[in-house]
């Protein structure tokens, strides 16, 4: 029983040995990334879509406005048949409304999705990139609120560096 709790101890002893050893680094993701032209382009393109899909959807909002308009200035004249008729005319116009928004706002999560992702990638392997040639077995992204201690390098001068950005 005691060589079994000496094995132990000193196993212990030399796995943190190892551990203590190993190289940590962070870098703030958010940051590198939002500095990359790449990055300035996918936006300003994400902006051109976004106003052309608002465009859309606000002929859509005025088409409804003026149906409406039209039905509160005619509806006194109406039998109550037509009215319910166009009620029902108004809600589907309403619906088709919320209905395109959904639609746009997923075709922006889509697009947002397609343009970064080449983006992080390359961000991704240049921090990867730097892990190898310093010596990191791990890096923390610090904008994700992990704790950073004063013992890791920041890698993020270094990844701007490498990346070719000012």
């Amino acid at each position: 029983m005691r060589k079994i709790f000496t094995l132990v101890i000193l196993l212990l002893i030399f796995s943190s040995t190892s551990f203590a050893q190993a190289k940590i680094a962070y870098v703030n993701m958010q940051q590198l990334v939002i500095s990359m032209p790449e990055a300035q382009k996918a936006y300003d393109s994400l902006q051109r879509y976004q106003q052309a899909l608002l465009k859309d959807g606000q002929a859509l909002v005025v088409a409804y406005q003026a149906r409406t308009n039209e039905f509160d200035s005619l509806q006194e004249k109406m039998s109550p048949a037509i009215r319910e008729v166009r009620l029902r005319e108004l809600e589907q116009s309403k619906n088709n409304i919320e209905e395109y928004r959904q639609k746009m706002e997923q075709q922006l999560s889509d697009r947002e999705a397609k343009l970064t992702a080449p983006i992080l990638a390359k961000a991704k392997k240049a921090i990867s990139d730097l892990a190898a040639e310093k010596g990191y077995v791990c890096v923390l992204d610090n904008s994700k609120d992990i704790v950073i201690t004063a013992t890791c390098e920041d890698l993020l001068p270094a990844a701007k560096q490498k990346l070719g950005i000012k």
